[in-house]
């Protein structure tokens, strides 16, 4: 089944129509403009190579877009002429059906019938390393970008192209201006990532501070045991009154309760028998 859709499928140079197909492409496959912009401002420059700028087609729809642009390799004062590889895009919904692998088999089939001697590509090595690509700094090439060496990826178009040459790959200027944006880009997202770390350093720590906080048991202060003290001024007070000497009135009516009990009367001096 793959075999046939694959079989629809063919490579052709862009057209001029193409041009707003192929920026929402790259619009679409990165996530941003910047590809498309490149294409089109590479187009107005001498670094655009006629017949180098590929689509893959399939019933009428472009599904996929890859740039080959004019570079140089400089050696001892002097230029050698090679190809830039990218951007390379291909529509998300038709990514992994090796639509890509096809634009770029074209364009190396292409480089190889004019006469190119090499082609330079910045990108992954598990991917470019199928055509052939290897590490350019193996080959004794050298970029000003800055650029991993496992990325920047070279490949001898005819046998030996690179032999001899040790020098620098100069991109069109276009592609320094993406790579600044890019290196910018990633700056701010640095920046962006070290404050939001922070900020959640911040809130962990204060989470921490308010768990231990409410967490931490009570502590009790002893109540003043007033109503004891209370009871005992009352107890104090009561006794005082009790044993207060008063108007002796006690004694005067348990003495006459005693009278009264034993039937004593006083003597009477009247009726005092002599």
């Amino acid at each position: 089944m793959r075999d046939q859709w694959a079989k629809e499928l063919y490579v052709r140079g862009e057209k001029a129509a193409d041009h707003d197909a192929i920026f929402d492409i790259n619009r679409l496959a990165f996530g941003r403009e910047d590809e498309g912009t490149l294409i089109n401002d590479i187009r107005k420059t001498r670094s655009y190579e006629f017949g180098f700028s590929l689509v893959a087609v399939k019933e009428d729809v472009i599904l996929g877009h890859v740039l080959f642009s004019k570079g140089f390799i400089t050696h001892r004062g002097r230029r050698f002429k090679c190809l830039i590889l990218g951007p390379i895009a291909v529509l998300p919904e038709h990514q992994r059906k090796g639509i890509g692998k096809a634009l770029v088999n074209e364009g190396l089939e292409r480089a190889k019938e004019v006469g190119f001697g090499a082609v330079i590509v910045v990108g992954d090595p598990a991917y470019y390393g199928q055509f052939g690509f290897k590490p350019a700094v193996t080959m004794k090439l050298r970029t000003s970008l800055k650029i991993p060496d496992e990325n920047f990826m070279a490949k001898e178009i005819s046998r030996n192209a690179l032999r001899g040459i040790i020098g620098t790959v100069m991109f069109p200027r276009e592609f320094l201006a993406l790579a600044e944006a890019d290196k910018k880009r990633a700056d701010e997202k640095a920046k962006l990532d070290e404050k939001a770390r922070l900020e959640e350093s911040v809130m962990l720590e204060a989470r921490n501070i308010a768990s231990n906080t409410f967490n931490k048991p009570a502590v009790v202060e002893p109540a003043e045991n007033t109503e004891q003290e209370t009871r005992t001024d009352l107890s104090t007070e009561d006794n005082a009154a009790v044993n207060e000497p008063g108007d002796n009135n006690n004694e005067t009516n348990t003495s006459d309760l005693t009278d009264e009990i034993t039937g004593s009367e006083k003597p009477d001096e009247n009726n005092t028998v002599m």
